[in-house]
């Protein structure tokens, strides 16, 4: 048989696998890219890393022990280069995947977030309510940003009384957090009505800032009602969930805070008028609600009154009869006891042939009061006569 000059697809691409199985540095190898095209099927995950001028494929076996990425981050994959031989294709088999670079900050974030929430950070419970027409208000925001010119001009449109002071700090970069910390705990204490704190949009790096978690317990802890306008309004940070409300831009937080004079004094003429038509039909149903009730009281006591005077009446004839009666028998009692008195008064008495004997003027009663030759006088009803005791003797059956 003929010697072969040549190899076959698959010999070759079994000798470019062996190449990559026998260097040791392609075994655990590190390699950083943006994660594209990510699923996930029965346990494993497959996607392709890539950056700005090339890509590979990645497939990580079960991928619960490590890791899972997310389309869009960036990815730390460590691995070896595996050529699958059917296929022809070099991918890389990943052994961990943490996150790298802006994956990391991400991360990072979402772990802060967390945390601060099961804090209670976020709780609706704890937010203070911001003033409809705050009247002192203090913008922390930089001088030289466009975020603080858009809130003066929405603001200055609508009216010129409003009291804004101007906050100067530095809002992105490795010092921003600690100078709006400093910045919100003075204004704080300065009796302000609203303290918004602002900037307008930027990179996930430039806001960055404000996903600091000493700023997110400044704010909690502050006392003024705190409203966050941090970039766009697809750009969220940890600020806008502990604030006391958020607005989505710059310029929705001032057409939020500023009100428009002229309008506030329509709503408020208006707003009288509307009373007074209230005030005047509360008052006109409870006019006619007290006249039905005097009326119906007035009925009602007209009415009693006659049942009463009726009821009177009846008694006082009750009455009266009940006195004629009652005299009538004590007349008759008067009359019975009268004609026993009057049997019994002492003139009736001697007009029977009783007589007084008094002695010395004291009526006689007893026979042990006179003695013999007591001098006394015999009264009877017609007369008297003066005697002498010539005797006196005691005996029981002497008597009337």
């Amino acid at each position: 048989m003929a010697n072969k000059n040549y190899l076959t697809v698959e010999e070759f691409n079994t000798y470019v696998k062996n190449i990559f199985d026998n260097e040791e540095l392609l075994h655990n190898i590190p390699v950083a890219g943006e994660v594209s095209g990510c699923s996930y099927v029965g346990g494993h995950c497959y996607f392709t890393l890539k950056d700005k001028n090339a890509q590979i494929s990645v497939v990580c076996f079960n991928c619960n022990r490590t890791y899972r990425p997310k389309n869009g981050e960036e990815v730390l994959v460590r691995g070896r280069a595996d050529f699958y031989v059917k296929g022809g294709r070099l991918s890389l088999s990943a052994y961990t995947i943490e996150p790298f670079g802006i994956g990391r900050l991400y991360a990072e974030l979402e772990k802060l977030k967390q945390k601060l929430k099961e804090e209670g950070l976020f709780d609706q419970e704890h937010k203070k309510s911001v003033p409809l027409y705050p009247m002192k208000i203090a913008i922390i925001t930089s001088a030289k940003g466009a975020a603080i010119q858009d809130i003066l001009s929405t603001i200055y449109t609508k009216n010129s009384i409003q009291k804004i002071s101007l906050i100067d700090v530095r809002v992105q970069g490795e010092y921003a957090a600690q100078d709006i910390i400093e910045a919100l705990k003075n204004a704080d204490k300065n009796g302000y009505d609203l303290i918004v704190i602002t900037r307008g949009g930027g990179s996930f790096e430039d806001l960055y800032p404000f996903n600091d978690e000493k700023l997110c317990r400044a704010i909690f802890a502050a006392k003024t009602p705190i409203l966050s306008a941090v970039g766009h309004e697809t750009d969220y940070t940890l600020c806008d969930f502990v604030a006391d409300e958020r607005a989505i831009t710059p310029t929705a937080a001032a057409e939020r805070i500023g009100f428009d004079i002229s309008q506030l004094k329509n709503y408020f003429f208006q707003t009288v008028k509307n009373l007074q038509k209230i005030i005047q039909t509360k008052f006109d149903i409870y006019k006619n609600n007290l006249t039905f009730y005097i009326s119906s009281i007035t009925h009602k006591w007209q009415n009693m009154l006659i049942g009463e005077r009726y009821r009177l009446n009846a008694l006082h004839e009750y009455m009266h009869k009940k006195i004629s009666s009652r005299l009538e028998e004590e007349s008759i009692h008067l009359k019975n006891y009268l004609t026993v008195l009057d049997s019994l008064s002492p003139s009736k008495l001697m007009q029977k042939g009783y007589f007084r004997i008094l002695k010395d003027n004291v009526l006689v009663s007893n026979i042990t009061e006179i003695e013999k030759d007591d001098i006394v006088e015999i009264l009877a009803h017609d007369g008297k006569a003066v005697a002498k005791i010539m005797s006196r003797e005691y005996n029981t059956n002497y008597g009337l």
